[in-house]
């Protein structure tokens, strides 16, 4: 069967350019409430009237949602784009090898536990290994929330478009740059950028720029499934709640450690899969994919 992620021809750049433009609109629009109801981020207690918590709530949903919505905005509506039939496509390409899931499901627990490791070889303090969530519904919503809100944008749409031209790692670079600056939004807001340090956003983007590698390899490997990459995205959120570990360290050292680790786990996956489609099949001739559609 051939891989449906990877042997597609070179698709034009110009709907991911769109593509990020409407994200960062829709982003923008969502976080227009903390400019007119949160004067400082960083002293924000909730104490706010009912209707503007609500808008704020909204915001940060749309905000959410803005790369999977963009996607699937710009497949249907803007010409060269395709429709958004393929997009939803990779949805119901749920049938991939069962070990696929086991990995989206399993490979953040040893990552998470390798960052504890490392916190305590280097003597720090103790920390807690495994914990039941008191906000049960708030780990419900990160791992429903998430997945169906990014997904369709990083991996469904972006991911295969500029692979087609770069290649598989280099597209999952710059996805994960994108990803990562997405979630700095706070920076932008009046008084976020006191509730970061330097180290949080070098970690930031080492751990997304890692884990946009290391889900492009699940994506490729199962020909493009999105429930596979959106089980692992869940796998994260739910199991990096269960184990916090040196996560929450006050030091700011716990969450680097943690993006290291998935740093880590990305080389790997680089170094024993060829580079332009991140699989360990190589990558196919131009003629030979001809060939095969003929």
């Amino acid at each position: 069967m051939r891989d449906t992620a990877i042997d597609k021809p070179r698709q034009p750049l110009r709907p991911v350019l769109v593509w990020v433009a409407i994200v960062a609109a829709l982003s923008g629009l969502g976080l227009l409430p903390f400019f007119a109801f949160v004067p400082d981020l960083s002293k924000f207690t909730g104490n706010l009237p009912p209707a503007e918590l609500a808008l704020l709530g909204i915001g940060v949903e749309l905000a959410a949602v803005g790369p999977s919505l963009a996607a699937i905005l710009v497949a249907w509506r803007m010409p060269g784009a395709g429709s958004a039939r393929p997009l939803f496509r990779q949805f119901g390409h749920w049938r991939v090898r069962p070990i696929w899931y086991l990995v989206a499901l399993l490979l953040p627990i040893p990552i998470l536990l390798a960052a504890d490791l490392i916190w305590m070889a280097l003597g720090k303090q103790s920390l807690v290994w495994l914990t039941v969530p008191g906000a049960v519904p708030f780990v419900i919503g990160a791992a429903l929330v998430p997945p169906l809100g990014e997904e369709f944008g990083w991996r469904g749409f972006a991911q295969p478009r500029l692979q087609s031209h770069i290649g598989a790692l280099w597209a999952a670079v710059i996805v994960g740059i994108l990803w990562s600056t997405w979630h700095l939004w706070p920076l932008v807001v009046p008084g976020g950028a006191k509730l970061f340090f330097p180290s949080d956003v070098a970690q930031t983007y080492i751990r997304l720029i890692s884990t946009a590698v290391i889900y492009a390899w699940i994506y490729n490997s199962t020909g493009g499934s999105l429930p596979a990459v959106m089980v692992a995205h869940a796998a994260h959120n739910i199991d990096s709640s269960f184990i916090p570990g040196a996560s929450v360290d006050p030091t700011h050292l716990g969450p680097f450690l943690g993006a290291l680790s998935y740093a880590a786990v990305a080389i790997i996956v680089v170094l024993a899969t060829n580079r332009g489609t991140l699989t360990r099949r190589p990558q196919r001739s131009p003629a030979v994919q001809q060939r095969d559609v003929t």
